[in-house]
């Protein structure tokens, strides 16, 4: 019985184990790319100049 149960274990993290390489890599690269459009976009903000008043002095 506890043969049968070590090798349900050992299934159980087998399945366990390639679910986490399925998800975790394209979580990890959706939160890379995602963090990457926020730099990004704040670099954009920081960048560009601010507007031209319409009248000068």
């Amino acid at each position: 019985m506890t043969m049968v149960l070590a090798e349900g274990y050992r299934g159980l993290s087998l399945v366990w184990d390639l679910a986490l390489d399925r998800l975790l890599m394209p979580a990890a690269i959706l939160v890379a790319l995602t963090g990457a459009a926020v730099i990004g976009v704040q670099m954009h903000e920081i960048m560009t100049p601010g507007p031209v008043p319409s009248f000068q002095l």
